[in-house]
């Protein structure tokens, strides 16, 4: 029997409108999907005929490995829906531990940091990609990673978390020696039709209230 096959797909920031047609190709193609709410919104319409496996905060593991069992089972594909890009705070680590066994194929997709470091008009290149979604893990690792990066001269793009806020960010940075003038975004539900984008200064931020789930770009001294 050939072997079990897995497509980690990325399904873009929120909007179908960023879906690609590869990722609607291997959605197609699978019989069971499994995802978080969220990851399911861009790719709705090609999941109505397949058994979905929904994730959430307390149960994505579980569930994931439930679904890996029933493609084991039953020799089907399987596609895991994630939001972005399936390489940009996924947990791809932990999906590739529960598919070892299966072929796995990684589709990339359009993620929230390609479209904020757009809209604030740098380079990816130039910049320090840090998120925070993984809770209090390396919590004190990673804000003393922002400080370095912006020291060494990178902008900052920053998927916030709920232990991570926008104020709480902008407020650290600031007390740690970041000037309150810097050029910040904060970009919110990108792609989709409540989508917001705010642009000040940095001290600008703590003041103001913002998902949690938001992208922050503070952007460094020479933007040229």
């Amino acid at each position: 029997m050939s072997q079990n096959k897995v497509y980690i797909v990325g399904v873009g920031a929120g909007s179908p409108r960023y879906l690609t047609m590869e990722a609607e190709r291997v959605i197609r193609e699978a019989s069971i999907v499994v995802g978080w709410e969220l990851d399911l919104l861009p790719a709705r319409s090609l999941t109505t005929d397949k058994k979905v496996y929904l994730q959430d905060v307390n149960n994505y593991i579980q569930v994931a490995e439930e679904a890996a069992d029933e493609a084991r089972k039953r020799g089907e594909t399987v596609a895991v829906l994630r939001i972005g890009d399936p390489c940009i705070s996924s947990g791809l680590a932990g999906l590739l531990r529960v598919f070892h066994d299966f072929e796995v194929k990684i589709v990339p997709g359009i993620s929230s940091v390609q479209l904020a470091a757009a809209t604030a008009q740098i380079n990816i290149d130039e910049s320090v990609i840090i998120s925070f979604h993984n809770g209090e893990e390396d919590l004190e690792k990673k804000r003393r990673l922002m400080l370095d990066a912006f020291g060494r001269n990178r902008h900052l793009i920053i998927l916030t978390g709920p232990d991570q806020k926008p104020d709480e960010t902008a407020s650290y940075l600031i007390n740690n020696g970041i000037s309150e003038t810097t050029p910040t975004l904060v970009c919110e539900n990108l792609t989709l039709e409540d989508e917001k984008i705010f642009r000040g200064a940095l001290r600008d931020v703590i003041a103001r209230q913002f998902s949690w789930l938001s992208v922050m770009v503070i952007k460094k001294g020479d933007s040229s």
